[in-house]
């Protein structure tokens, strides 16, 4: 949607017709379907409240429409948008958009994976609008499951693993919707995370890093190798999903070999993984004590300074971030006036990821930890911004 400055002697932009946008997503000349795309996206990014009238026209409802028949007979361009537009959509509605039913109306792994590396922005913009439309429109925990499996088997698809982006983008939308989730049986996170822990990709590795830093704060702990019963024990064996590999392995990515550490970009990377090192530390006898009760073992007694309470710095910091990259410029507009969702559906404010996990820090720390906060959010940022300036290159 074009934008002109009235006092630079331009004409004033156009105002957003959601009537005239319906009538431009059905002309014939593809071209022109995606200006109308991009023009209902950017009036999506800019926010009006879910009680506004005008989302009771049935334009809107018509306009979704539209861009559901885009996922199935669109170009990359119009597919790429459509699902941009959908997920943007449920943001700003929330449940009575009733979105999640219609994507998986399609084949549950249909655009999610990619069919080639030039595929990836059509398949992280389908991830991401599936993520984003869970979040919005879940309003139970098995509602939320649906969607968190099907990331997670996007995860193992061929496809996605020889496409770091989209690798990356699934694990993060994973994170993000794993808190709305109370069961994931039948997924086995800890092996998939040492796996892409040791993946050649920086952004892969953030991504896994995230995942266990929430799985952590959620409960959701890594097996502990029980000692030796007798000889070839085979559940004390080591395995790439046991907490000491993980440990080990994220304590080498936040204390690097100096030959990397004075790299700057490694220098997002390594804030990152110092703060999970730090989580890890600071829970340990907690995580302890949570196994030991998994197996029927009495915990350790404690008065309690030993044991860290347990925070949700990390599921806020997360959901945060993605929320903040999937929406992009329209997100201070979206976090000061969404308060459904920021607010009430996911608890997240100014504050969140913030001082829970500075209480009984030194100041010196305190200052390093907002320092590496700040730094992630602001490169985020940066990343997102870069990847919408080349989002309409097709």
């Amino acid at each position: 949607m074009a934008r002109g400055d009235t006092n630079s002697g331009e004409l004033p932009a156009p105002v957003f017709s959601i009537d005239s946008c319906v009538g431009v997503l059905h002309q014939n000349k593809r071209v022109v379907r995606e200006e109308g795309l991009k023009d209902l996206v950017a009036a999506l990014e800019g926010f009006v409240s879910a009680d506004d009238r005008r989302y009771e026209e049935p334009e809107y409802e018509q306009a979704m429409d539209r861009c559901f028949y885009f996922l199935r007979s669109g170009s990359a361009t119009e597919r790429k948008d459509a699902y941009r537009a959908i997920g943007l959509y449920a943001l700003t509605v929330g449940p009575k958009a009733e979105v999640l039913d219609r994507l998986f109306d399609l084949d549950r792994l249909s655009g999610m994976v990619p069919s080639s590396p030039s595929d990836a922005e059509r398949a992280v913009a389908a991830i991401n609008c599936l993520a984003a439309a869970t979040l919005a429109c879940a309003q139970r925990p098995a509602e939320a499951k649906r969607p968190l499996k099907a990331i997670w088997e996007v995860m193992g698809e061929a496809g996605t693993a020889t496409v770091p982006r989209v690798l990356a983008a699934a694990m993060s939308a994973w994170t993000a919707v794993l808190p709305a989730v109370r069961d994931i049986r039948g997924m086995a996170p800890f092996a998939l995370i040492a796996k892409l822990l040791s993946a050649d990709d920086r952004a892969v590795r953030m991504a896994a890093g995230e995942a266990l830093a929430v799985c952590i704060e959620l409960n959701i702990l890594p097996r502990q190798p029980e000692p030796p019963r007798w000889w070839n024990d085979k559940r004390a064996e080591p395995r790439p999903g046991d907490r000491p590999s993980l440990e080990s392995r994220v304590s080498e990515l936040a204390f690097p070999e100096e030959k990397y550490a004075h790299k700057n970009k490694h220098a997002e990377e390594i804030g990152l993984f110092r703060q999970i090192d730090d989580l890890l530390k600071k829970n340990k006898q907690r995580i302890e004590d949570l196994l030991k009760k998994k197996n029927n073992e009495r915990p350790e007694e404690s008065d309690g300074p030993g044991v860290v309470k347990v925070s949700k710095r990390w599921v806020k910091l997360v959901q945060l971030n993605f929320l903040k990259q999937y929406i992009g410029e329209g997100f201070e507009t979206h976090f000061s006036l969404n308060l459904p969702l920021f607010r009430d559906n996911l608890g997240l404010t100014r504050a969140a990821g913030g001082a829970d996990e500075e209480e009984g820090v030194p100041a010196h720390e305190k200052k390093q930890l907002r320092k590496d906060r700040d730094r992630q959010m602001s490169l985020a940022v940066k990343r997102d911004r870069r990847d919408k300036a080349t989002q309409y290159d097709d």
